[in-house]
């Protein structure tokens, strides 16, 4: 018969070390599992993903669809600043001329004005500073940022842009003239024209406008400023197939919009609320001073239509935080030579002569002066928008 083997009797001590020589054993196999890439790995800071992001608790911020600015309610009452001289293009940065704006910031404040756009990125603290004015009767910022949309899903302009992006917000956060940044303006229109048939460059643009939007929040944290965009009218927001809908836009605080339907906004607003429960900011509004039918110059007109609009948006509703009126002064780069008051026109057939004449639209007339910036005249529609601000 073969012999029975036996057992051998292991002490108590003895089962201690072996379960912690197995344990040894196993945690170092662990660590070379996960030195050589395997398992769940630690993202670098810069990837960390935020999911979500609370009320801000800053001096600005959004309450119940209301602006709400150092603890009280705040209305905009804005116009869009963009006072290019005669004779320079699009690029020229006004923003190291301190001449040019301390020649338009008296005139702003004097219309009522408390809130000024830009389209392009702010460069200068001495231009918020003049704005703010040490808070007497201080002009807010919304602060432009352009995003190209014939890069749109370059993975490499996207981190780029991302980048840019929040340094900007890290230079300027702490200024109290900053009121929203706003990022983007009518990309929407350009990707359109781009790929008429292209449902996928709009998607890239949300998911873009999402990352810029959720930077920003990395940057300010808690105290972070509302983060917008400048659509292209009402009819893109809310489209779920594309992105644009506020379930993918969780970072998205405020919708900014360019409107143009002639006198009336009709029914623009109650078109937005059914598409989102975000407020609105009318980014762009009003009509030029120009009659291509009669070749004039026709200021009543332009300032009888103001009139319309500006009644209708301080009636809007819920979750309408006001507007920027098209535009400060006359901008001569837009067509044919930036040293000529040119028409630069296209169809708009809700315009008055069924034209919209794109160097006509300042609320001030530009004219040349010799050896100093260039001489802001108010037309018809600045006491227009004097009497309805509040001025």
């Amino acid at each position: 018969m073969p012999k029975r083997r036996t057992r051998a009797r292991v002490s108590p001590f003895q089962k201690y070390k072996l379960a912690i020589a197995a344990i040894v054993v196993v945690a170092a196999a662990a660590a070379v599992f996960l030195a050589l890439g395997h398992g769940p790995q630690p993202q670098p800071d810069n990837q960390i993903q935020i999911l979500e992001k609370g009320q801000s608790t800053g001096r600005v911020r959004v309450s119940n669809g209301q602006l709400i600015v150092n603890g009280q309610p705040f209305v905009i009452r804005g116009i869009g600043y963009d006072p290019i001289p005669i004779g320079r293009s699009y690029a020229y940065s006004f923003y190291g001329n301190p001449e040019i704006y301390s020649r338009d910031f008296p005139m702003i404040r004097e219309m009522g004005c408390n809130v000024i756009r830009t389209w392009s990125k702010v460069t200068t603290t001495d231009f918020l500073d003049a704005a703010y004015n040490n808070g007497v009767n201080p002009i807010y910022v919304i602060m432009g940022f352009h995003v190209e949309p014939a890069n749109i899903s370059n993975p490499d302009y996207r981190s780029a842009v991302v980048n840019e992006f929040k340094e900007y917000v890290r230079r300027f956060k702490d200024h109290p003239a900053v009121l929203m940044w706003c990022v983007g303006n009518e990309v929407e229109y350009e990707i359109q024209k781009r790929w008429p048939d292209d449902d996928s460059k709009l998607r890239d643009w949300y998911t873009l406008l999402n990352d810029l939007a959720r930077a920003a929040y990395e940057v300010e944290g808690d105290s972070y400023h509302p983060v917008m965009t400048s659509a292209c009218e009402i009819y893109f927001i809310g489209d779920r197939e594309t992105g644009s809908d506020d379930n993918s836009l969780k970072f998205l605080d405020v919708w900014g919009a360019t409107i143009f339907r002639g006198r009336s906004f009709e029914g623009a607003f109650d078109q937005f609320r059914e598409r989102s429960s975000k407020p609105l900011v009318v980014t762009e509004f009003g009509v030029d001073a120009w009659d291509s039918t009669r070749e004039v110059e026709d200021e009543s007109t332009q300032a009888e239509y103001a009139a319309q609009l500006l009644d209708e948006l301080s009636s809007a509703g819920s979750r309408v935080l006001g507007g920027c009126y098209f535009e400060w002064s006359d901008e001569w780069w837009k067509a044919g030579s930036a040293s000529s008051h040119d028409y630069g026109g296209f169809d708009m057939p809700s315009f008055p002569d069924g034209v919209s004449n794109e160097e006509w639209f300042g609320v001030c007339r530009v004219l040349e002066n010799d050896g100093g910036p260039n001489i802001m005249q108010p037309r018809a529609v600045y006491q227009v928008i004097k009497e309805k601000y509040g001025g």
